[in-house]
């Protein structure tokens, strides 16, 4: 008995998985194939209560706006390898260590890498705007504008990015080097 039911089923399966179609080669949408993941080799915290300390290295990073005030920012420095000449980069966000509020930060391309010593008054100008991401739960964070997202990478060196709250009574603390804000090569 037990073994007629079990042929009826293998049976059943059988007959319903020759009848799901397959995809044309056409039908499939391609993927970004990541080749590389470069992660953050510094991060420094600054904060417009401490405006002129400066804070130092960290592995975590804290980017939060309380009623428009209280903002404390993360500069983020990658360090590119040789052997990227034609590649694309793409910076992502994924597991941040918590969140609340907006959970949406944005990302901008600062005028030096040398971050060590910065402070909230004294750091790297703000240059290009990249995208805004929303961190909505504890894996990839969700891309709101890619705009600027990806781009060609770089020569070898360090290059730097700031990590700024979008929104008020917001909060994104992420650790590195595991966490947070990546760069993709393609």
């Amino acid at each position: 008995m037990k073994s007629a039911i079990f042929s009826s089923a293998i049976a059943i399966f059988a007959t319903l998985a020759t009848a799901v179609p397959t995809a044309a080669p056409a039908d499939i949408v391609a993927r970004d194939e990541v080749k590389q993941v470069i992660l953050s080799s510094a991060i420094v915290n600054i904060k417009e209560d401490a405006a002129d300390t400066p804070l130092g290295v960290t592995y975590e990073a804290i980017v939060c706006r309380v009623n428009g005030k209280h903002n404390s920012q993360a500069l983020v420095k990658f360090d590119f390898p040789d052997g990227l000449t034609g590649c694309k980069c793409k910076l992502d966000f994924a597991y941040p260590a918590q969140f609340s509020g907006t959970g949406e930060i944005q990302v901008f391309t600062i005028g030096d890498a040398n971050i060590e010593n910065a402070t909230f008054n004294k750091r790297p100008f703000r240059d290009q705007f990249k995208g805004t991401f929303r961190v909505s739960g504890w894996g990839e964070a969700v891309v709101l504008d890619a705009s600027g997202l990806t781009f060609d990478c770089p020569a070898k060196g360090a290059k730097a990015y700031e990590v700024v709250s979008q929104g008020d009574s917001n909060e994104v603390v992420w650790y590195a080097p595991g966490g947070g804000l990546r760069i993709d090569v393609l």
